[in-house]
């Protein structure tokens, strides 16, 4: 909340619910939406039963985000933006899959759970963005800092998206969907160094940016 209003947009937070008729006016008023950070997905989402590793699974948030992210994808012209559970989120809607646990499926990988071994902050490793993308449109390098607090990431990508931010070890740290619609998400937490770098805050200022774009179309 407090990213979307430092770069100039109206923070608003859309409540669980069974059934999504019921925030359908919620919905027609927002300009765009985030997708947060947050527990596990449950497996079954994409075709896998509970493995080792596997954390704690919110049911209800589950069964809401994923009808909600398939009705802002598939029905809505809003801009998306996923972080962390985020970008799983997002992925797992597309039809892609999740490591349920980076250490136990992935051959190589280093510790992206810093979670508890340092401040939320800390830049942790580098990642490698590719040129032309949107992500690199935001952050104008092919190579950044970020901070690393998960032990899930994408395993593979959903339709439609394309993979264009990755770590050292080949891990997926931010994906969108090629196009004129603001569509991108990472694996890392973007609002979580604004305080202390505010070269990051760029990200949430592209988003609002392009929800204020549609705004003004649609209006």
């Amino acid at each position: 909340m407090k990213a979307v209003e430092r770069a100039g947009g109206t923070p608003f937070i859309i409540p669980v619910v069974t059934e999504l008729s019921h925030i359908q006016k919620i919905l027609d008023l927002i300009d765009g939406i985030i997708f947060s950070g947050g527990v596990d997905i449950d497996p079954r989402y994409y075709g896998e039963n509970p493995g080792y590793g596997l954390g704690r699974v919110e049911p209800e948030r589950d069964r809401h985000e994923f009808e909600l992210g398939k009705k802002v994808l598939y029905e809505m012209d809003i801009p998306v933006l996923g972080i962390c559970r985020g970008i799983q989120l997002l992925n797992v809607v597309t039809g892609g899959t999740v490591y349920q646990d980076i250490r136990l499926e992935k051959d190589y990988s280093f510790n992206h759970g810093m979670l508890d071994l340092a401040p939320k902050d800390y830049l942790a490793h580098e990642v490698n963005i590719k040129p032309g993308s949107l992500l690199h449109s935001i952050f104008q390098k092919e190579r950044i800092r970020v901070n690393s607090f998960n032990h899930q990431a994408v395993k593979t990508p959903g339709k439609g998206f394309t993979v264009t931010m990755e770590a050292d070890d080949g891990l997926i740290e931010g994906m969108e969907i090629p196009g004129k619609r603001f569509v991108a998400a990472v694996q890392w937490h973007p609002e979580m160094l604004i305080d202390k770098y505010e070269y990051y805050l760029r990200f949430f200022e592209a988003f609002v940016e392009a929800s204020s774009k549609r705004l003004q179309l649609s209006g």
